[in-house]
Formats: structure tokens, C-alpha cells, sequence
């Protein structure tokens, strides 16, 4: 592999309040090219950053503790530049075919930052290369992750053999959550929330897609520990939550009751893949 960048030691390091006092964390993520498959077996040209050089539909999530110092390496294995940006924070660029980066941050404050490429925004970002960084605070909190993202056959097509989209006529075919549909979802574990009544649970949601997404909760509500958005309120509990492009929450659910339920995009195309219901942002909750 070229190294032309070479290790960039060092580091702009992002202090959201006091002093570090957590552990180092070391991340490698691969900017890599591949074929995506869907619930019904249609298949386009994906990108995604995974945690090793093969290609997974699935953006790695990256686990932190309030205070903990990320090292992340991040290796371009594509044929074209590309950039790792987290949101409101920084963005290193660009980052050629072959090459490398290496940086580090310090997270203070629990919460749900998003990366992302920023090169050609927002067609790398369209065609996978967005993911979650997920901070907690020390607690028994059980966690989920949804990466919740749209996809239209056509645009990803087009994207990949260089040519451009009209996001004004944008119609997402397909709807995933870790690049996952129902019924494949109910096979993630850290999707798939479930558990005992009085569990206190975590659900790191975002929407690293183009359109909004009101995700709606059968017979429970979640309080909102953390938000991106003023339309989701830090402090509110509900059931639904809209979040637009590249926003994210951090849901904290206490199930009181026993039993299955469901929960799923309130706009209702969302939850088809294809055409066909419900394959797509759909999850069948489960509490003991």
C-alpha cells in the first residue's frame, strides 16, 4: 500500500469540557468499494468504512467512554479521493487512493457524533461512507445502534460510473438500518432491542441518508439523552422522533411490560424494500 500521506501523528485533540482521564481507544477503518445486496436480492455499487479491507454494506460503530482518546487510522482502499469528517468537528482531507491518515480526538460528552465523507458531498456520503461514533458515560445501559439510511437503485448506479443525479427527483427504493431490512434485521443483535422489564437501554439513532425519517415506538417512550436537533429535545420523552439528513439522538428506554413490539418509520414507504411490505425499517422489540 502507498503511504504518501504517512501517519500524521498527532493530533487535533477536541476537548468538549475539562481535562482527559479516560483510555485510548485505537481504530483502523477501510474505505472500501462493493456490491450491496438487498432484502430481495437486487444488488448496486456501495461504499462503506469498515474494519477491514473487505467490503461489509455495514459502517463500523465506534465505541467510546466519556473521556476516552480515539487514535483512528483510516486506509483508502478505493480508486478515488476521498475525506473522514465528523460532523461540527473536523475534516481530513483529502485522502488519496492508497494512502493513510492517522489522527486523534478526546470525547468528553455523551452522544452520537457522525462521520462521514465529505468529497463530492453528498454522493460519497450518499453511497455508504457514514457511520456513528458513539460516546457513553460509565453505566450498565444496554446499548443498540441504528444507522438508519435510503437507497435508490438508479442514483447508486449512476454515482459509481461517474456520472451525476438529480436529488430534486430522488425516490429511495429501499430502506435499511445497519444496512439491514426486515426480516434480516431481526437477525442483528445490535439492532434488535431486547430484554427484561426495567432494563435501562440506549438506542444511538442516525439518519445518515437524505431524506427524514420519523421513527415511531410501539407501546413505549424513550427519553431523549442526548439530540443533534432542537426538533428532538433533550429531556422529552415520546414515542416518535423525526430526524432529518445527518441527524442523530441518543434514546434511553425502560420497558414496564413484557412482550413483543414493534417499531418502524412512520412514513410507511419506509418500512417496504422494493416495493414490498415490510421490508425495510422495521424491528420487532422483545422484553421478558
Amino acid at each position: 500500500m502507498k503511504n504518501r500521506s504517512i501517519i500524521f501523528q498527532l493530533s487535533f485533540v477536541f476537548l468538549l469540557c475539562g481535562i482527559a482521564k479516560g483510555n485510548s481507544v485505537h481504530e483502523r477503518l477501510y474505505i472500501n468499494r462493493g456490491i450491496f445486496t438487498t432484502v430481495k436480492g437486487t444488488t448496486f455499487p456501495s461504499l462503506a468504512y469498515n474494519t477491514t479491507p473487505v467490503f461489509n454494506a455495514r459502517n463500523a460503530v465506534i465505541n467510546l467512554t466519556t473521556g476516552d482518546t480515539l487514535f483512528i487510522i483510516i486506509i483508502n482502499k478505493d480508486n478515488v479521493p476521498h475525506s473522514f469528517t465528523v460532523k461540527n468537528i473536523t475534516t481530513f482531507s483529502p485522502i488519496l487512493p492508497g494512502d493513510s491518515i492517522t489522527r486523534s480526538y478526546v470525547f468528553q460528552s455523551e452522544g452520537v457524533f457522525v462521520y462521514y465523507d465529505s468529497v463530492q458531498y453528498p454522493s460519497n456520503r450518499y453511497m455508504g461512507l457514514a457511520g456513528m461514533i458513539c460516546v457513553s458515560q460509565q453505566s450498565s445501559a444496554k446499548p443498540f445502534y441504528w444507522n438508519i439510511k435510503e437507497h435508490q437503485t438508479g442514483f447508486n448506479n449512476t454515482l459509481a460510473a461517474g456520472g451525476t443525479v438529480d436529488w430534486n427527483s430522488y425516490d429511495p427504493d429501499y430502506f435499511t438500518i445497519n444496512g439491514l431490512s426486515h426480516p434480516d434485521l431481526q437477525n442483528d443483535p445490535t439492532a434488535r432491542v431486547n430484554g427484561n422489564v426495567g432494563d435501562t437501554m440506549h438506542i444511538y439513532v442516525a439518519n445518515t441518508g437524505q431524506s427524514t425519517h420519523s421513527i415511531h415506538f410501539h407501546g413505549f417512550h424513550c427519553r431523549v439523552v442526548y439530540s443533534t436537533t432542537p426538533s428532538i429535545q433533550v429531556g422529552s420523552s415520546k414515542d416518535t422522533f423525526p430526524f432529518g439528513s445527518m441527524q442523530g439522538a441518543l434514546l434511553e428506554m425502560v420497558p414496564d411490560k413484557a412482550g413483543k413490539y414493534s417499531v418502524h418509520d412512520h412514513n410507511l414507504v419506509a418500512v417496504s424494500g422494493g416495493g414490498t411490505h415490510p421490508n425495510g425499517m422495521f424491528i420487532i422489540m422483545s422484553f421478558q
